[in-house]
């Protein structure tokens, strides 16, 4: 697993499909990625910021913590299918903010060990998400109201490479 951002245009795009897309902090949002790439679809998930909050918030089946929260999280109901031509492989060597790039060398070496569990939590979340909502617990539904409609992002894809 390596770290990206995703082109402004490509998230715009996405955005004008399901509002529920993160923001890309005009280009600058990381996204950790290939966390599950299913019949050619590559799909990637926002961090977030390290916060006081996460520290005390437990994994769920749309969010886990980096190192117990101390390296910030990753955000699955923010997961989105991404083409190849639209991200840009992040050097942390080359980044210059000492304190940044030290927070991304420590998330990287964390989620490294934790690879595993990350697909499994996308591989999970995807599958629930792709159900009927009359088969999903109360839990279960407000898990999938909270995430991006994967069925939608999936099928416009086609029409931005057409672009």
């Amino acid at each position: 697993m390596r770290f990206y951002t995703i082109k402004d245009a490509y998230i715009t795009y996405l955005k004008q499909y399901d509002s529920k897309v993160a923001d890309n902090k005009s280009g600058k949002r990381p996204y950790v990625g290939i966390i599950l790439e299913i019949a050619g679809m590559k799909y990637y998930a926002p961090f977030s910021s390290p916060k006081p909050k996460h520290l005390h918030m437990k994994n769920a089946k749309d969010f886990r913590k980096i190192n117990g929260g101390k390296y910030g999280v990753i955000n699955f109901n923010n997961m989105i299918p991404v083409i190849d031509s639209a991200v840009i492989l992040i050097d942390i060597q080359n980044i210059t903010d000492i304190k940044y790039k030290r927070l991304l060398q420590n998330q990287y070496n964390f989620i490294r060990e934790d690879q595993d569990a990350i697909k499994r939590t996308a591989e999970n979340l995807r599958a629930l998400i792709l159900k009927k909502d009359s088969e999903l617990t109360q839990m279960d539904l407000k898990t999938k109201q909270r995430c991006c409609n994967l069925p939608l992002l999936e099928s416009v894809i086609s029409n931005y490479q057409a672009k």
